[in-house]
């Protein structure tokens, strides 16, 4: 379950922000996450109401996820189209298959609330 250590990462980060302003309670924190990440949104906050219980700063606090889907954009007419799979990838415009990935590989913290 890989969750847990992308879950135990952004915990980290978001504690040594935190505290470094001067933080003492987060409330919330705010992830965006791409669907090829392969992160499955019911397991990230299994595992960050289990590793909030051991860590005081954490305590109360909500995970909040922005799941993004997989976007190709063509390279010959600029049309932007989500991907399913990645076997013959084509525009359904132009039916290029030179692409660029635009969005769906994500995995950040956008932000945390806290007192």
């Amino acid at each position: 379950m890989h969750e847990m250590s992308l879950v135990q990462y952004a915990m980290d980060a978001v504690e040594q922000r935190a505290m470094g302003m001067g933080i003492r309670h987060v409330r919330g924190v705010y992830l965006v996450i791409g669907e090829m990440r392969g992160a499955l949104p019911e397991l990230m906050e299994y595992g960050f109401r289990v590793l909030s219980r051991s860590r005081p700063l954490f305590f109360g606090a909500v995970l909040h996820m922005e799941l993004r889907s997989v976007e190709a954009q063509c390279a010959d007419c600029g049309r932007r189209y989500g991907v399913r799979e990645f076997h013959g990838v084509a525009c359904p415009d132009c039916g290029s298959r030179v692409y660029t990935l635009v969005q769906g590989n994500e995995l950040y913290i956008e932000s945390f609330e806290g007192e």
